[in-house]
């Protein structure tokens, strides 16, 4: 085995070098990076700048690729390729564009790729072709350790929810529907799912919270007051410093991230808006989101 993990933060991020993105890995080296996916959950691979066939290629390594709901943004060369740029087919700022996937507040932000699905992603890859002079990081917030922060009566008290989400249809969060603007009809129609408000990993079984401010829209079963209130607890949870790690992005950057539980992700859009910002991006299949079942 030729690879070297390197820790990014002391709880969330892991460097991995000795891999070649564009050639496929041996047996024993896709082990290794999908060990360190378990336990680091976000893996940065440096230096190996990709084209679209070749992203697919090293994505498909870790399982079948799902294509996104963006049916616009699809790229011609692979349907299961979507370009993630901040400018539209004029070439100008686009906020719908720009909106997907990045906030000027993060607090509103956070989420989990595919959340509105019923079958959600394993992982997301994201590549950067171009970037703007400075700003636009991609944020991750430890999703586990913020379960671990409530209290346990709150713990209690979420135990074997469930919650609405949606992406086309969002009632709660102004910024998703200007980020969904650019679904077709039936992309609208069909990204409302119930989930779990707390997830166990289908793995390693840890719990996490699940729910994120820009795709729930409620807790099922409750008063609505009483479910405003949960999600503002735990989204306050997600959005604190110190269970965050910041991506700062060089060209060829890969990053990948997991999305089965224990993480939320979230781009900044701090960016002089007069500069292109463009990646390429793939989505690994995953399967239905376990419920955490307290003790």
């Amino acid at each position: 085995m030729s690879i070297t993990i390197t820790p990014l933060s002391d709880f969330l991020g892991a460097e991995i070098t000795g891999v070649d993105t564009r050639q496929p890995m041996d047996a024993a080296d896709l082990a290794a990076v999908e060990q360190a996916f378990l336990e680091h959950r976000v893996l940065r691979f440096r230096d190996g700048p990709m084209d679209v066939r070749q992203l697919a290629a090293f994505s498909r390594q870790f399982g079948e690729l799902q294509p996104h709901v963006q049916r616009k943004f699809q790229h011609p060369e692979d349907p299961n390729v979507v370009e993630m740029r901040n400018f539209g087919d004029d070439g100008k700022f686009n906020l719908a564009a720009a909106s997907r996937g990045a906030m000027e507040n993060l607090r509103d932000g956070w989420h989990s790729d595919l959340s509105y699905d019923p079958v959600p992603a394993k992982a997301t890859l994201l590549h950067a072709l171009e970037l703007p002079s400075h700003g636009g990081n991609t944020c991750f917030s430890d999703a586990t350790r913020a379960y671990e922060s409530l209290t346990e009566a709150t713990k209690r008290r979420l135990a074997g929810l469930t919650a609405k989400f949606s992406y086309g249809n969002n009632t709660r969060n102004k910024m998703t529907n200007v980020a969904a603007s650019s679904l077709d009809q039936q992309g609208r129609d069909s990204t409302t799912v119930t989930h779990p408000v707390i997830c166990a990993h289908p793995v390693t079984k840890r719990p996490a919270i699940y729910v994120n401010p820009l795709m729930t829209v409620r807790i099922a079963g409750i008063p609505k007051a009483e479910s405003d209130a949960l999600l503002e607890e735990l989204f306050d949870a997600l959005d604190r410093p110190d269970f965050r790690w910041e991506q700062e992005w060089a060209i060829g950057d890969t990053i990948m991230w997991e999305n089965r539980g224990g993480v939320m992700h979230c781009g900044r859009l701090n960016y002089p808006r007069d500069q292109r910002r463009r990646f390429i991006r793939t989505t690994v299949r995953g399967q239905r989101i376990d419920m955490h079942r307290a003790a």
